[in-house]
This record gives structure tokens, C-alpha cells and sequence, in this order.
């Protein structure tokens, strides 16, 4: 199974909303259903399955057992999660920022993917912010349930890459089957979009795997 978590220029001239980024990735992967979310922060979990072709969905992760599907997350600071069985076709895609991690929503996806008979899983996560910037307030850090870490003068910073480590650990997957890139989207402009750098005018990251995800350029996640 292939995934890519792209860089910035592959949204480029788009808005970024997800009816946005869905025709310009049909229009790019040359008839390939495509699956994009109307992400709202929840623990919802959908199939590809059960949409019709264009449908979008308000959930944050979504699975496939179809390998011609390209299923899509944006994000510019939340944390994108790759997931596929090495036994067969189930893959997933998820939008986890944190109050989807403090929902589990990554655990639970892969519980999900674990009743429909996916034995061996693998999962890659994508670039988010960084500890280095992730200033939150102590309600963020205690929904998490992560400890943060404590600046010299009072910050509290978490890492969302170890709290949705954590949860992929928690639903089975040892160390080696996590693959982690830790690359900080607030602290790399060049190659990433963020909403705590940039704000409401942030363009959205995306991150894909199935169908011809391997077109797109960015990091290869498996």
C-alpha cells in the first residue's frame, strides 16, 4: 500500500476545503475514486464503501478495503495518520487534531480496521506541529492525557506525534510497525501550511494513501 504525505505546492490554487482539494485530486489521478472529509474534530470513523463517488462525508478518519481508493486528509498543524493492513487491502486515513486524540479517534480507527479481520497493520504519521511550538493550556494537556513539557517561563508545550503514537501502541502496533515523520509544520514554511503560523488564510497540507497516491509529490509514508 502507498501513501504520501505532500508538501504545500500539491494544494497550491486551491482553497483548501475539502470540496476544493476533491476535484483537484480527481482531475490529478485520472478517474481514481477519491475520498475527502468534511473534518469537524470528531471520533467519527466512515467506510468508502458506503459514500457515493464525490460524497464528503463529516467524519475524521475513513477506511477502504478497495486499493483503487485514494483516501485524503488535510491539515495545516493536526496530525495526519496513515494505516494499512499488511494481510490485505483495509486502509485508513485520519484527521487527528486534539480533540479528536483526546476522543481516541486513532485507536479507535484502528479497532475498526481490526473488525473487518486486519491482523497486521501498519501506520505512518505525518507532519503536524511540533512540540517545539504547540503551546497549549493546561486543559489541552489533561484532555490528552500527555505530559507536557514546561518552558522556562510557564509555557506548557505537547507533543501530538507521541499522543497519537501512544493510541496506534494502545490498539496493537509495536514500535516497528509506527512510522513517524517529525517534521513541524508551524516551523517549516517552505514546505507546509499551519494554522498557528499563518491563521485563517493557512492553506491546507494533504496527506493520501491508495489509488495513485504515488503521483503526488511528498513524503512516502509505506
Amino acid at each position: 500500500m502507498t501513501g504520501v504525505f505532500c508538501t504545500k505546492e500539491v494544494t497550491a490554487g486551491t482553497d483548501g476545503s475539502a470540496r476544493g482539494v476533491l476535484g483537484m485530486l480527481e482531475g490529478a489521478m485520472g478517474g481514481s475514486p477519491v475520498f475527502c472529509m468534511d473534518q469537524i474534530h470528531s471520533d467519527i470513523i466512515v467506510c468508502a464503501e458506503d459514500l457515493a463517488q464525490g460524497e464528503i462525508p463529516r467524519a475524521d478518519a475513513i477506511i477502504s478495503g478497495n486499493p483503487d481508493h485514494l483516501l485524503c486528509v488535510r491539515t495545516a498543524d493536526c496530525v495526519p495518520v496513515l494505516a494499512w493492513s499488511v494481510d490485505g487491502p483495509l486502509m485508513a486515513a485520519v484527521h487527528a487534531g486534539w480533540r479528536g486524540l483526546a476522543s481516541r479517534i486513532v485507536e479507535k480507527t484502528i479497532l475498526a480496521m481490526r473488525s473487518r479481520g486486519c491482523g497486521e497493520i501498519r501506520a505512518a504519521i505525518g507532519p503536524a506541529i511540533g512540540p517545539c511550538c504547540y503551546e497549549v493550556k493546561p486543559d489541552v494537556a489533561n484532555a490528552l492525557g500527555v505530559e507536557p513539557e514546561l518552558s522556562g517561563g510557564g509555557s506548557l508545550y505537547v507533543n501530538l506525534w507521541e499522543a497519537a503514537r501512544s493510541q496506534l501502541e494502545a490498539a496493537g502496533l509495536d514500535g516497528g510497525a509506527i512510522g513517524v515523520r517529525a517534521l513541524c509544520t508551524s516551523c517549516d514554511p517552505g514546505r507546509f501550511n499551519s494554522f498557528r503560523r499563518q491563521g485563517a488564510n493557512a492553506g491546507r497540507n494533504i496527506s493520501v494513501i491508495g489509488g495513485k497516491a504515488w503521483l503526488l509529490p511528498g513524503l512516502q509514508a509505506g
